[in-house]
């Protein structure tokens, strides 16, 4: 999974997930009652439950904005309609390696009326892919409901989501080499508060008549047949050329920070 798509289904779910507690007694203030009641779908949404549940708790001409302030202090805007909803809601369903925790942090405003209610909330948010932190943060959200024949709808978001620490992500590697039995590589990951930097090395060589890919004190053999990579046992890949080995060593040496490494 991408960090793209991950921050596409992160614009979406946060925003509402959170207000759950502290909500519970939310019966005589109707958008506080449609956002729990919007909570409790989303939490028991799989390939099980309507999606159309979901969907008819906003209105046909729902709007929302997110911007979206990453590490590095960029900005990414993204605006959306009920049609992107029922798209992130698919992703979110075929997606069953990623997760979120939602914590309110506080109410900062609300406003009831008899046709129209509004809240604006902080609240801190975690994510997880394979059950591994990928990305925690704060977001500071406002939602408009509105009373229609049907009952309350959500018909306005606007959110700013700003991200403090990343442990598992999309990872950049430049790959140097010498030949075709040497190579250095540079590789930038996420590692908590900034991406971090490191540079390895790795060579080609033959062990016991056996091939191998040596990174420090790692050995991965290399089948000179099948082209099979292996390591402690387990295979991790296959390559038929030296640089494509020495990706797929990576890959394997940084699975703990990397969901996907961009090679250049």
């Amino acid at each position: 999974m991408t960090m793209k798509k991950i921050t596409s289904l992160l614009l979406f779910v946060f925003v509402f997930s959170g207000l759950q507690n502290g909500y519970a007694n939310a019966d005589n203030e109707p958008i506080k009652k449609l956002l729990v009641e919007y909570i409790d779908k989303m939490n028991t949404l799989t390939r099980d439950t309507q999606k159309a549940d979901l969907l008819g708790l906003f209105d046909e001409k729902y709007s929302g904005n997110t911007v979206y302030v990453n590490l590095s202090g960029a900005l990414v805007r993204k605006n959306y309609d009920k049609k992107d909803i029922s798209s992130q809601l698919d992703d979110i369903i075929d997606d069953n390696n990623y997760k979120f925790k939602l914590i309110l942090d506080k109410v900062v405003f609300q406003s009831q009326k008899e046709r129209a209610g509004t809240i604006s909330a902080v609240i801190n948010f975690e994510s997880y892919i394979d059950k591994k932190i990928a990305e925690k943060g704060t977001m500071l959200m406002d939602v408009v409901a509105i009373k229609s024949n049907d009952g309350w709808k959500i018909v306005q978001k606007n959110m700013v989501r700003v991200s403090e620490a990343k442990d598992i992500g999309e990872c950049v590697c430049y790959v140097y080499g010498k030949g075709s039995t040497k190579f250095v590589t540079e590789i930038y990951f996420p590692s908590g508060l900034e991406y971090s930097q490191e540079f390895d090395a790795f060579q080609i060589t033959t062990k016991d008549n056996k091939r191998i890919v040596k990174s420090n004190k790692n050995e991965f053999y290399w089948s000179k047949d099948s082209g099979k990579l292996s390591f402690k046992g387990s295979q991790i890949g296959k390559a038929q050329d030296a640089r494509k080995a020495v990706e797929i060593v990576l890959k394997d040496l940084y699975k703990d920070s990397c969901v996907n490494i961009v090679f250049n």
